[in-house]
């Protein structure tokens, strides 16, 4: 494993671990990935563990794109890995890709409804959000993963009806940073209840102006930053690592 394997896969372990942090675990079901920097496929969480057990490189496998084959590393890959598979051949300019099944987005994901612009931290998507509603059954087949992909299209996550969420980022940062913000939005969101119909959503033109305003790489390094704190402050034992 190359030093530059070595880190990416240090990095995708901390986003393992603040997205379990943050209300993405799910016992072990859950999968984070990122292209392999020498273009031999993703590496991909290992199976059988959850997202706040993956402990570093180790806990992480590398995959094939065409026959979703183990190349290399220790330990069984996830069903899903088509998921992460087409997303990562539809979309160049996306280097990393999670699935995984938060509670509020997934119980907005069990209503026909959309995510609505109401707060902050749905002003970070385009909207609408996509949703996936040809099918609740698992992505294991290259095909529902294609649809899959054709349902994000360029954007940056997918609500998949009955099921939970996919989300991606040009690096591991700004993928976690889209997971968290989704889940917020998705909490505020059911969390009005019955005053829903009395929520005051922005006009277009604010909305574009104040996304504008609040997407920046600056932004999500510091959003990055405050959880790899975060994450620190919890684990004291590991602070090198997650700090």
């Amino acid at each position: 494993m190359t030093d530059r394997v070595t880190t990416l896969l240090e990095t995708l372990t901390a986003a393992c671990r603040i997205l379990e942090m943050e209300g993405h675990g799910d016992l072990t079901l859950g999968h984070l990935s990122a292209r392999d920097p020498a273009g031999r496929g993703f590496w991909m969480k290992r199976n059988a563990i959850g997202l706040g057990e993956v402990c570093g490189p180790a806990d992480f496998v590398l995959v094939d794109y065409d026959s979703g084959a183990v190349l290399e590393g220790a330990g069984g890959r996830h069903s899903e890995w088509p998921i992460h598979a087409e997303i990562f051949r539809a979309r160049p300019d996306i280097d990393a890709v999670a699935h995984t099944h938060p509670a509020a987005v997934c119980a907005l994901s069990a209503l026909d409804a959309d995510l609505m612009a109401l707060g902050i931290e749905a002003n970070y998507f385009d909207h609408p959000v996509p949703r996936f509603d040809a099918s609740a059954v698992l992505i294991k087949t290259p095909e529902l993963g294609r649809a899959l992909a054709a349902s994000l299209g360029g954007h940056v996550a997918v609500v998949m009806a009955n099921h939970g969420a996919t989300f991606c980022g040009r690096s591991i940062e700004e993928m976690v940073m889209f997971g968290i913000w989704l889940e917020a939005a998705a909490r505020m969101q059911l969390r009005l209840g019955p005053l829903l119909g009395q929520a005051r959503v922005p006009p277009p033109a604010e909305l574009a102006e104040r996304r504008g305003q609040i997407l920046t790489d600056v932004h999500i390094a510091h959003s990055w930053n405050y959880f790899r704190r975060k994450l620190a402050a919890r684990h004291p034992e590991g602070q090198a690592f997650y700090g």
